[in-house]
């Protein structure tokens, strides 16, 4: 009997990634049930949802998450549909753009939103030069420079999946539903936008996924001042060697975004031509 593999070979690569992330996931897991002599417990989960400064932590994420998500959508759509509608020159100039800007070395972009943010950023001397503004506005170190630095970050996640989606969505779909009297606005909601509905699902769960366990973003441009979830695993597990409180942290960080990620895929379901309403 002859083996064929070249399927094998194909796949393998893969299969070895998959063997790893369980072997991680499932060390993650072992430590969060587990105390400090090796038993089993729900003890970590107990003590987590019991203290408020965790459950602020991971409340503060989902509701970052949850706006930065909805903002990229709402400016992000636009910009795939003019990128599937508009001239292929335009489309090219706008995907290389987000392409370079997403595949920068992250560190550094980071440091260039810190460039534009900070006290003697460019932005507050712009405003200071023009006579708007006395003292820097505070664009750092804070909520907003975190939901900035998030928005920049994921917004290619957003505009990518929605625009593939639409390239294959015929403008003359919208043209037949405007020759039989829909207002453009009406053929668009009817007909373009639940089409679209893959690529709005597929961006929505990247970037809510990205924005939820961001540990950079927060970190620079948020400082020791704001943190979110990722940071908080981080310090319990490199700084505070607390393992047990990382891994709890990580699996429920990982509940959270599986729960998250479920609905918005019940959701998208639902708006698909033909699907439950």
């Amino acid at each position: 009997m002859r083996w064929n593999l070249r399927p094998l070979l194909l796949v393998g690569p893969a299969l070895i990634l998959l063997v790893f992330f369980f072997a991680a996931l499932t060390t993650v897991l072992s430590l969060s049930v587990r105390n400090a002599a090796g038993d089993l417990t729900i003890a970590n989960f107990v003590g987590f949802a019991s203290d408020g400064h965790f459950r602020t932590y991971l409340l503060r994420s989902v509701r970052i998450a949850g706006y930065v998500t909805l903002i990229v959508l709402l400016a992000g759509y636009p910009i795939a549909y003019v990128m599937s509608r508009g001239s292929r020159r335009f489309a090219t100039f706008i995907t290389l753009t987000l392409a370079i800007q997403f595949f920068s070395i992250y560190v550094v972009k980071m440091y260039g939103w810190m460039l534009m943010l900070g006290n003697n950023g460019v932005i507050n001397r712009s405003l200071k030069a023009m006579g708007l503004i006395d003292a820097p506005i505070k664009l750092m170190y804070n909520e907003l420079g975190v939901a900035i630095g998030l928005f920049a970050s994921c917004l290619p996640l957003m505009v990518f999946p929605i625009s593939s989606v639409l390239q294959n969505v015929s403008g003359r779909y919208e043209e037949a539903a405007r020759s039989l009297g829909a207002t453009p606005m009406q053929a668009f909601l009817r007909i373009t936008l639940p089409l679209s509905a893959p690529g709005v699902v597929g961006g929505t769960v990247l970037a809510f996924v990205f924005c939820f366990t961001a540990y950079l973003t927060p970190s620079l441009l948020g400082g020791s001042i704001f943190k979110m979830i990722g940071n908080l695993i981080y310090d319990q597990a490199i700084v505070g060697f607390n393992y047990a409180l990382a891994g709890t942290a990580a699996v429920v960080t990982l509940l959270v975004s599986l729960t998250v990620v479920f609905g918005i895929n019940s959701i998208g379901a639902r708006l698909l031509p033909g699907g439950n309403r």
